[in-house]
């Protein structure tokens, strides 16, 4: 397991995924930057477990992760992730975090970073606007996530930034595209229905257990039984699982489930060539069928065509 300790020039709270000021850490780059603003990408796959240990600053950033998975090691704030997600985050901290980056899939990022520079530059133009008025106020609290499942939008736009034009001209002019499209996005999860976390409302005790339970399920998916014996082995009752589960996360926790097991079993056929019904008793169903259907409602295909 190797060490990564990072000096950053921002850094996000949420997934630190940000610019080093150590070069020889080239794993993450910056594609885009003006003053206050920038935006990242990630694209490795590291041999074995990567510890990052980073240092968050006051910012607001919107975090991509198309690809890849990790666990977080620091308390009260949850600095894991997997594939298929989208972190907004802001903070006023400077808080030392660590997360181990795990070797089984690649990691494949992307990271609008907004420091108070662009606020003060931007200051004129922006003044009436609620959004802004939200964001910049958000710099001026402690650290807060919101984290939801990863939309087809935003999506197809963290992918283009992984594949822009070939002409530097032009590459150019579609990473100030895609950073603007990513500023408007996270500007619309500051309107004033969203200003709490969803996990704000967690005691950091609360916080604490519903994170185990997310990482249980993604440490193996297909163990997953039942929501009453998830709630008998973390002592609470079935209710409040799924109550706390969904404030955390934003999501039921059945349907998560779900999403990991389609995700493992995605996984076991594209990377390790197994069959559908290989796949589909190691992502924990019992019949291929199940599996089959459950597959193409999650990516509108089904999981023979990846064979193809």
């Amino acid at each position: 397991m190797s060490v990564e300790q990072l000096d950053y020039n921002y850094a996000s709270a949420a997934v630190p995924r940000v610019a080093p000021t150590n070069a020889s850490f080239s794993r993450y780059r910056v594609v885009y930057k003006q003053p206050g603003l920038t935006l990242l990408s990630s694209d490795f796959q590291p041999a074995e477990p990567l510890i990052v240990e980073s240092q968050t600053f006051p910012c607001v950033c919107m975090s991509i992760v198309l690809e890849g998975r990790a666990e977080g090691q620091t308390p009260n704030i949850e600095t894991g992730f997997v594939s298929n997600e989208v972190w907004v985050a802001s903070t006023s901290d400077r808080l030392t975090t660590r997360t181990v980056i795990m070797p089984d899939s690649p990691v494949r990022t992307v990271e609008l970073v907004v420091t108070p520079d662009w606020f003060e530059h931007n200051e004129c133009r922006f003044a009436g606007d609620c959004a802004f008025q939200c964001m910049r106020a958000a710099l001026q609290r402690p650290t807060t996530v919101r984290r939801r499942r990863l939309d087809a939008r935003l999506r197809q736009i963290a992918w283009t930034i992984h594949r822009p034009p070939r002409n530097a001209a032009m590459a150019s002019l579609h990473f100030e595209g895609r950073t603007l499209d990513l500023l408007f996005a996270m500007a619309a999860e500051f309107d004033e229905d969203k200003l709490e976390s969803p996990a704000g409302a967690l005691s950091a005790q609360a916080l604490d257990r519903i994170m185990a339970v997310r990482r249980k399920i993604d440490c193996d998916p297909a163990v997953a039984t039942t929501i009453v014996a998830f709630a008998a082995e973390f002592g609470m009752s079935v209710s409040k699982l799924r109550q706390d589960f969904f404030c955390a996360f934003g999501i039921c926790i059945g349907n998560y489930i779900s999403v990991r097991r389609m995700d493992l079993g995605h996984e076991l056929i594209e990377r390790h060539g197994l069959s559908v019904s290989e796949a589909a008793y190691r992502a924990g169903y019992a019949h291929p069928a199940n599996f089959t259907a459950a597959f193409r409602r999650r990516f509108g295909y089904p999981p023979s065509a990846i064979r193809i």
